[in-house]
């Protein structure tokens, strides 16, 4: 199993918080973002990464290798950050689909417990599911049992279950289709879409499976609200 981390963006939110560098370099407690990430991975018993990086990359690669030894990871430029979202950043890595892996972003924070959840093996792609009341900001999931049926921002809020954190597991033997519905999502123009748009094209053909967060701490860094919190709750 590997990991594919995608830390292309800029962050301009937080920009006066990481002083121009990318937002995964901001320091929570006494580690970066990115090395709580990368460490957390390894606790699990991943030791391969692909890293999307886009802004600032050599700066951010010397981060990674920081912790990294340079033939644990695959780095893969984005060179159009600026103007495209997690889904091409994604879909620049489908070369890299050979097994399983563990997907987030490079600016969400999680409990060491979390990518346990996920990490055995299990008949389904599973993904972390916050259980809450959710605004239209948060990427939502509806779902039927434990299975997802639609994953977006923009789903009718009382119909959803809860908040996809960012993190997931995609099995080896749904990578095709998945690697199928990135590539539509290219060919027609979503470039500038979330990658969530493609696993909802997934989930109407595979079983994907929400598995709860059980009140694990966990929380995306957008805003610098969210940097306060997460400084709370991680030291």
């Amino acid at each position: 199993m590997k990991a594919i981390i995608l830390a292309a963006g800029m962050g301009r939110r937080l920009s006066e918080a990481s002083g121009g560098l990318p937002k995964s370099m901001i320091s929570i407690g006494s580690s970066t973002i990115m090395h709580r990430q990368i460490q957390s991975c390894l606790d699990a018993g991943i030791q391969n990464f692909v890293f999307v990086l886009g802004y600032k990359k050599e700066e951010l690669a010397d981060h990674i290798l920081q912790k990294l030894d340079a033939s644990q990871c695959t780095f893969i430029e984005n060179p159009v950050y600026d103007t495209t979202n997690t889904l091409y950043s994604l879909w620049l890595t489908r070369e890299t689909f050979t097994d399983d892996f563990i997907y987030f972003n490079a600016d969400v924070l999680f409990s060491h417990e979390l990518l346990g959840k996920i990490c055995k093996p299990s008949p389904h792609s599973q993904l972390l599911l916050e259980t809450k009341s959710c605004g239209e900001e948060e990427v939502k999931m509806i779902l039927s049992g434990d299975r997802i049926m639609e994953i977006g921002k923009l789903l009718p809020i009382p119909q959803c279950s809860g908040e996809f954190i960012g993190v997931g597991k995609f099995n080896k033997e749904v990578l095709p289709i998945f690697s199928e519905k990135l590539q539509y999502g290219v060919d027609t123009h979503q470039e500038n879409n979330y990658f969530e748009y493609a696993v909802d094209l997934l989930a109407k053909e595979v079983y994907l499976q929400a598995v709860p967060t059980d009140g694990a701490p966990c929380i995306e860094i957008d805003f610098p609200e969210d940097l306060a919190k997460a400084l709370e709750m991680f030291q």
